[in-house]
């Protein structure tokens, strides 16, 4: 078949897979493209035949996966579970090997020990991209939800090198454990520590790029898609593993840029998410395609094999998946045990809920892609000339338990971690904050992007935002976050700016230090205790205003006098709310404070600064101009929230359903917004 020609045929069974998904929800996606790619190859007028080199399918496919997974993975439950993951990808993948190697020397003598133990290196990682689809289908708890996800990124480096010491030892008859041991320290250590390098050497080039002013949306994007290519690439080069060193640079890449929060950054995550949702999409979708189109190739020699009977095949198959699957629920109860638990800091005792969920563990890392791309490299021939032996039937088996591990991971993980219809109060409470945090983005956004020509507007439609956080706490009961602590801040920032200008005598001392006593007073409210700021100038101000006032009040016996703050202290009041909106502004990135309240104090300065202003009929004309550019901002808003929604969803902190029904609720405000209701 034509390069082209199968491009093509792939895309157009990845798009028709993402349509069987919403027909065929109780199937995964991996399992229907699987079938589909069965499908082709049976239908196809002559025998496709795809030959695709390990290292070659490993860059293309597997590479970008797992840098994308990296990125998107929740570092502190992998952290917290650090000990059982490590323990799954090196010492379960190596005991996979040596049960399984022993197991199919001892039923099948004519498969050489050293090939035994290939084959059992190939079916020891789990595939990344099908433990994720599935996630989405069961309910997993955080800790077996972690532990699945990391094993998945990094069991893969622990398979490839036991696989090519058992055939380096196949081929060549000798086998060196030192050598081993050492090679794959070298790999697996090596490998991280590069990664990291690696991920160093790319944010010094971006931040670089960026204060050179060269950079662009279009640049970080192509920038961080090469990004997984390169290491991956660089990693072999210098024999160390590229898998776990393109884990390792999407982790810390993802460390970086997630304490990085503006608009431009906002804008840049929703280009990356986008574009990495596509990419994956279509990768995962080939990866399985093409599985299901193998399968056919892989498993129709040895089945139409006379000297070999279709049962015993069959029973091979069924008897390695089932001695797998033990051997990684004892695995699971056993490290359940003996590993303390993240969320009680004790360690788990052996009962039921125990058993349940090292079960849930075990049928959660179906064997997948990577395991198939590691069987085909088997060479044909042995150093001496002569055909490895039972090379096809080895095929064989790794194909059949493939697909077996994928079957019972399809069906019996919704069983046994079933989607409830109703989630508990902590699954609630948790996606409520959730959507806090979105609305809290959209605030940051709309105030960073304002103008002064939209800014009064920008408020009123950052305050409605406010309205339905707080509305969301008091529906699941949150606790609203304080604002004391931001307002003290505020306060000690006046007083600071205040004291400065007095002492640069930019304003009245009389009327500054009245101010001062104001914002004095204000603060020792907020924290329920007296204080004092004691200095002779405030003494002698004090005298001075008390005489200022008496002689005042004695001459408006004789003249009628304005009640009005006087144009001086105004003056100070309008510079003091303008200290009050420039820092506050600073902290509307900063993570440290909820956006909620940064947002809802911004408001109250600027209508204070309003009122001040009014006389000069500065926010006559705020308010008219409001309200001409209030209903653009409302959309505005809900296009931002429309977009971190997609963010949301595509970083896998939203279900499908949870995100389709919260555009649908943006969707309405929409029509609302344009009075179609």
């Amino acid at each position: 078949m034509a390069t082209f020609e199968l491009i093509l045929l792939l895309a157009v069974a990845v798009l028709l897979s993402s349509v069987l998904d919403q027909i065929v929800p109780k199937v995964s996606l991996p399992l229907i493209q699987i079938g589909l790619g069965f499908v082709i190859a049976a239908l196809a007028f002559s025998p496709i035949s795809i030959n695709i080199e390990p290292e070659l399918f490993l860059i293309l496919f597997i590479a970008p996966l797992l840098f994308s997974d990296a990125k998107e993975a929740n570092k502190k439950n992998l952290w917290d579970n650090r000990v059982t993951i490590v323990s799954f990808a090196i010492g379960l993948v190596l005991a996979i090997t040596l049960c399984v190697g022993f197991t199919v020397h001892w039923l099948i003598p004519s498969i050489p020990l050293a090939a035994a133990f290939a084959l059992g290196a190939a079916l020891g990682p789990t595939d990344a991209v099908a433990v994720q689809s599935l996630r989405k289908e069961a309910s997993l708890g955080k800790r077996e939800g972690a532990i699945l996800q990391g094993e998945a990124l990094i069991n893969d480096a622990s398979g490839v090198v036991s696989f090519q010491f058992s055939i380096a030892a196949a081929i060549t008859g000798a086998f060196s454990l030192i050598d081993a041991t050492e090679s794959f320290a070298i790999s697996f250590f090596g490998g991280i520590a590069f990664g990291i390098l690696l991920a160093a050497v790319f944010l010094l080039i971006s931040s670089k790029v960026r204060d050179l002013g060269l950079d662009s949306i279009t640049f970080h994007v192509l920038f961080e898609i090469s990004m997984p290519f390169v290491v991956f690439l660089v990693s072999e080069l210098i024999h160390v593993s590229g898998i776990l060193a393109v884990v390792a640079c999407g982790i810390v890449w993802s460390l970086y840029n997630d304490r990085k929060i503006s608009p431009y950054r906002s804008s840049l995550n929703i280009a990356l998410s986008s574009v990495w949702k596509v990419i994956g999409f279509t990768l995962n979708g080939i990866v399985f395609v093409l599985l299901g189109m193998q399968l056919p190739m892989a498993t129709q020699s040895i089945w139409n094999d006379v000297y070999i009977n279709n049962i015993a095949l069959i029973g091979y198959v069924l008897l390695i998946t089932l001695l797998i699957v033990v051997l990684r629920w004892l695995w699971a109860i056993l490290m359940l045990r003996i590993t303390k638990n993240p969320e009680t800091h004790k360690r788990d005792r052996i009962n039921k809920r125990t058993l349940h969920n090292a079960l849930v563990t075990t049928v959660g890392g179906p064997k997948g892609a990577i395991t198939l791309s590691i069987i085909f490299s088997i060479p044909f021939l042995l150093s001496d000339g002569s055909a490895f032996p039972q090379r096809s039937l080895i095929i064989f088996i790794a194909s059949g338990v493939i697909l077996c591990t994928l079957l019972i991971a399809n069906f019996a993980l919704p069983i046994l971690a079933p989607k409830h219809a109703e989630e508990d109060e902590e699954e609630i409470a948790e996606l409520e904050m959730t959507r806090i945090e979105i609305l809290r983005t959209v605030i940051e956004r709309l105030i960073a992007e304002s103008t002064p020509e939209n800014d009064y507007a920008t408020k009123i439609v950052v305050s409605s935002y406010n309205n339905r956080i707080a509305s969301i706490r008091d529906s699941v009961d949150i606790e609203h976050p304080s604002s004391t602590q931001i307002r003290i801040q505020v306060i000690n920032h006046q007083a600071n700016m205040l004291i400065e200008a007095i002492e640069q005598h930019e304003v009245d001392a009389y009327e500054g230090f009245a101010t001062l006593r104001m914002l004095l007073h204000q603060k020792n409210l907020l924290t329920h205790r007296k204080e004092h700021f004691i200095s002779m100038r405030m003494v002698l101000m004090t005298i001075s205003r008390f005489f200022k006032q008496l002689t005042s009040s004695v001459f408006s016996l004789f003249r009628k006098e304005d009640k009005e703050e006087s144009v001086a202290q105004r003056i100070i009041r309008i510079a003091c709310e303008r200290e009050a909106i420039n820092y506050l502004h600073t902290l509307v990135d900063d993570p440290r404070y909820p956006s909620e309240v940064v947002a809802k104090l911004l408001i109250a300065h600027e209508r204070t600064l309003a009122v001040l202003k009014s006389n000069d009929g500065l926010a006559d004309r705020a308010v008219k101009q409001a309200t001409t550019n209030v209903e653009s901002i409302q959309r505005t808003g809900l296009l931002i929230e429309l977009e971190v929604i997609a963010d949301y969803a595509t970083a896998g902190r939203l279900t499908r359903q949870q995100a389709k029904e919260m555009r649908d609720n943006v969707a309405l405000m929409m029509l609302d917004l344009d009075d179609h209701i």
